[in-house]
């Protein structure tokens, strides 16, 4: 049953800015929880990698202590890697 006395509901220019401004954030919601699902993924590879780094370098280093070498040979601060 519809209302044939009923008039359109009438909001003040605060209320319509209001509205239009949670229209525009849910239509790009979906987008920023897109950009936030892949940076998320990129962070957990990077942190993976920093992980598996850290350990690698203490092995590193356990096993050049265990072979008597008590230092790291640093690199030189010029080369061909730096180009």
């Amino acid at each position: 049953m519809r209302c044939q006395s009923c008039r359109p509901v009438l909001r003040t220019p605060g209320e319509v800015q209001r509205d239009d401004a949670i229209t525009d954030l849910r239509r790009r919601l979906p987008e920023a929880n897109s950009r936030v699902t892949e940076l998320q993924g990129k962070l957990d590879a990077l942190a993976t990698v920093t992980a598996n780094l850290y350990y690698e370098n203490l092995e590193l280093k356990k096993k050049a202590s265990a072979q008597g070498q008590r230092r790291i040979a640093t690199l030189p601060a010029s080369g061909p890697w730096l180009e």
